[in-house]
Protein backbone atom coordinates (compact mmCIF):
# COMPACT_ATOMS: atom_id res chain seq x y z
CA UNK A 1 0.00 0.00 0.00
CA UNK A 2 1.14 3.97 -0.74
CA UNK A 3 0.06 7.00 0.92
CA UNK A 4 0.53 10.01 -1.26
CA UNK A 5 -0.35 12.28 1.59
CA UNK A 6 0.32 12.67 5.44
CA UNK A 7 -2.03 11.33 7.87
CA UNK A 8 -3.96 13.19 10.52
CA UNK A 9 -6.50 12.33 12.99
CA UNK A 10 -3.76 9.48 14.49
CA UNK A 11 -5.13 8.31 17.29
CA UNK A 12 -4.83 5.37 19.53
CA UNK A 13 -8.19 2.98 19.18
CA UNK A 14 -9.25 0.70 21.94
CA UNK A 15 -12.26 -0.16 19.59
CA UNK A 16 -13.34 -4.03 19.13
CA UNK A 17 -13.40 -3.59 15.41
CA UNK A 18 -9.76 -2.35 14.66
CA UNK A 19 -7.24 -5.05 14.56
CA UNK A 20 -4.73 -4.69 17.13
CA UNK A 21 -0.87 -6.46 17.32
CA UNK A 22 -0.94 -9.19 19.23
CA UNK A 23 -1.07 -8.24 23.33
CA UNK A 24 -1.87 -4.73 22.50
CA UNK A 25 -4.64 -2.79 24.14
CA UNK A 26 -4.61 -0.53 21.32
CA UNK A 27 -3.93 -0.06 17.74
CA UNK A 28 -2.60 2.91 16.24
CA UNK A 29 -5.05 4.45 13.08
CA UNK A 30 -5.33 7.75 10.92
CA UNK A 31 -6.80 8.64 7.80
CA UNK A 32 -5.72 9.91 4.84
CA UNK A 33 -7.61 11.05 1.76
CA UNK A 34 -9.51 8.24 -0.10
CA UNK A 35 -7.63 9.54 -3.43
CA UNK A 36 -4.25 9.32 -1.30
CA UNK A 37 -4.39 5.39 -0.76
CA UNK A 38 -2.94 2.78 -3.30
CA UNK A 39 -2.99 -0.93 -3.36
CA UNK A 40 0.38 -1.30 -4.93
CA UNK A 41 0.59 -5.23 -4.62
CA UNK A 42 -1.14 -8.31 -3.38
CA UNK A 43 -4.88 -6.72 -3.46
CA UNK A 44 -6.04 -10.41 -4.40
CA UNK A 45 -4.89 -10.70 -0.51
CA UNK A 46 -6.94 -8.30 0.59
CA UNK A 47 -11.06 -9.19 1.89
CA UNK A 48 -13.59 -7.69 4.44
CA UNK A 49 -13.77 -8.63 7.93
CA UNK A 50 -17.39 -7.14 8.05
CA UNK A 51 -19.02 -6.24 4.67
CA UNK A 52 -21.51 -4.90 6.80
CA UNK A 53 -19.63 -2.56 8.84
CA UNK A 54 -19.64 1.16 8.45
CA UNK A 55 -15.90 0.94 8.07
CA UNK A 56 -15.20 -1.63 5.63
CA UNK A 57 -12.34 -3.32 6.74
CA UNK A 58 -9.67 -4.72 4.16
CA UNK A 59 -7.99 -7.28 5.44
CA UNK A 60 -5.08 -9.46 4.29
CA UNK A 61 -6.15 -13.17 3.92
CA UNK A 62 -2.41 -14.32 5.16
CA UNK A 63 -2.04 -12.98 7.98
CA UNK A 64 -5.17 -11.18 9.18
CA UNK A 65 -3.69 -7.75 9.15
CA UNK A 66 -6.24 -4.94 8.65
CA UNK A 67 -4.42 -2.81 5.77
CA UNK A 68 -7.18 -0.11 5.26
CA UNK A 69 -10.41 1.17 6.25
CA UNK A 70 -12.84 2.60 3.93
CA UNK A 71 -16.46 4.07 4.26
CA UNK A 72 -18.71 3.59 1.08
CA UNK A 73 -21.45 5.82 2.80
CA UNK A 74 -22.00 8.94 0.60
CA UNK A 75 -23.80 10.77 3.32
CA UNK A 76 -21.40 9.70 6.54
CA UNK A 77 -19.06 12.52 7.94
CA UNK A 78 -16.11 10.02 7.30
CA UNK A 79 -16.71 9.61 3.62
CA UNK A 80 -13.37 10.11 1.66
CA UNK A 81 -11.07 9.96 4.30
CA UNK A 82 -9.51 5.61 4.37
CA UNK A 83 -8.31 4.61 7.69
CA UNK A 84 -4.58 3.40 7.64
CA UNK A 85 -2.62 1.92 10.66
CA UNK A 86 0.64 4.27 10.86
CA UNK A 87 2.17 1.78 13.29
CA UNK A 88 2.83 -0.64 10.65
CA UNK A 89 4.52 1.34 8.02
CA UNK A 90 8.70 1.18 7.63
CA UNK A 91 8.27 4.99 7.00
CA UNK A 92 9.11 7.84 9.50
CA UNK A 93 7.36 10.89 9.71
CA UNK A 94 3.88 10.20 9.97
CA UNK A 95 1.69 12.54 12.24
CA UNK A 96 1.74 12.14 15.70
CA UNK A 97 -0.82 10.20 17.80
CA UNK A 98 -3.06 12.70 19.02
CA UNK A 99 -5.74 10.92 21.53
CA UNK A 100 -6.65 8.02 22.58
CA UNK A 101 -10.44 6.95 21.39
CA UNK A 102 -13.17 4.38 22.26
CA UNK A 103 -10.90 3.17 25.90
CA UNK A 104 -13.47 2.49 27.44
CA UNK A 105 -14.01 -0.86 24.93
CA UNK A 106 -10.78 -2.32 26.18
CA UNK A 107 -12.71 -3.24 28.84
CA UNK A 108 -15.00 -5.74 25.76
CA UNK A 109 -12.09 -7.39 24.73
CA UNK A 110 -10.79 -8.70 28.02
CA UNK A 111 -9.05 -5.88 30.23
CA UNK A 112 -10.36 -5.70 33.68
CA UNK A 113 -12.79 -3.08 34.79
CA UNK A 114 -10.17 -2.31 38.01
CA UNK A 115 -7.34 -1.73 35.27
CA UNK A 116 -8.84 1.31 33.50
CA UNK A 117 -7.88 3.76 36.10
CA UNK A 118 -4.32 2.75 35.25
CA UNK A 119 -4.67 2.51 31.76
CA UNK A 120 -5.95 6.29 32.23
CA UNK A 121 -3.56 7.03 34.17
CA UNK A 122 -0.73 6.29 31.73
CA UNK A 123 -2.34 8.08 29.07
CA UNK A 124 -2.39 11.05 31.11
CA UNK A 125 1.28 10.16 31.49
CA UNK A 126 1.53 10.42 27.27
CA UNK A 127 -0.31 13.80 27.41
CA UNK A 128 -3.03 11.85 25.30
CA UNK A 129 -6.62 13.12 26.32
CA UNK A 130 -9.32 9.75 26.09
CA UNK A 131 -12.19 9.23 25.08
CA UNK A 132 -14.73 6.97 25.78
CA UNK A 133 -16.12 7.58 21.92
CA UNK A 134 -14.15 8.62 19.02
CA UNK A 135 -13.83 12.15 19.91
CA UNK A 136 -16.32 14.61 21.54
CA UNK A 137 -15.89 16.61 18.30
Amino acid sequence: MKLASQTAHNCACGCTKCWKPAGALFTQIAVVPRDKLSVTAHADKLALTDPGATIERHACTACGVHIFGRIENQDHAFHGLDFVHTDLSQDSGWSPVEFAAFVSSIIESGTRPSDMAAVRAQLDGLDLPYYDCLSPA
